[in-house]
């Protein structure tokens, strides 16, 4: 009875050992463009290849190269696939390629709210006079960058296709005219495969 109890002890301990919560061990480091389609999600390989083509499009633009740096603001990305995709990761991983690029000067929309309120903060008295920064000096945007992102995802058979296209635009501000756009596509296929329990 008791090597009864203790293999029956033994085989509940490995069982527990087996199924019981895992925990990731062994990790390394790889190079953020290194490609792995484990998924047929949008993923960074996707957003990387996206951001590279659009910019050096737009970077060798006529836009581009005008003589006085064109200044710019990061408008509306828009997301009309079936994911949760991170659009402002998006729009941020293409601004910081062309701002690379040395030929636009950005300014950042984000940080408008937190700027007005440090003017009010600066003229409350608190700040010396002399370092105080004042409303009216800020840069106007000459041009508007926007993006839309879409999809189509296609079953054959044990295959899928999934096709993604991202659209970006340069609105002139004063006019309304869209001066420059261009499009990148991505088309990736997939094989399903029954996965074993």
């Amino acid at each position: 009875m008791k090597q009864k109890m203790a293999g029956i002890a033994c085989f509940s301990f490995l069982l527990f050992v087996a199924c019981g919560p895992r925990q990731y061990s062994g990790g390394k480091y790889v190079h953020p463009e290194k490609t792995d389609l484990l998924s047929d999600q949008f993923v960074e390989t996707d957003m990387q290849k996206i951001a590279k083509d659009l910019s050096k499009s737009l970077l060798s633009s006529d836009i581009a190269k005008e003589r006085n740096k064109p200044t710019v603001l990061m408008s509306l990305f828009t997301n009309a696939t079936d994911e949760h995709i991170d659009m402002i990761s998006l729009s941020q991983k293409i601004r910081t390629d062309i701002y690379k690029g040395q030929k636009f000067t950005f300014l950042n929309e984000r940080l408008r709210d937190s700027m007005k309120k440090e003017y009010e903060y600066e003229a409350g008295g608190l700040v010396s006079p002399e370092t105080a920064k004042k409303k009216g000096k800020q840069i106007g945007a000459d041009y508007l960058i926007s993006g839309h992102l879409s999809s189509i995802r296609q079953p054959v058979g044990r295959r899928e296709i999934v096709y993604y296209k991202t659209t970006l635009e340069l609105t002139n501000l004063e006019t309304g005219v869209i001066v420059w756009t261009d499009e990148a596509e991505l088309k990736k296929t997939f094989r399903k495969k029954h996965v074993g329990h």
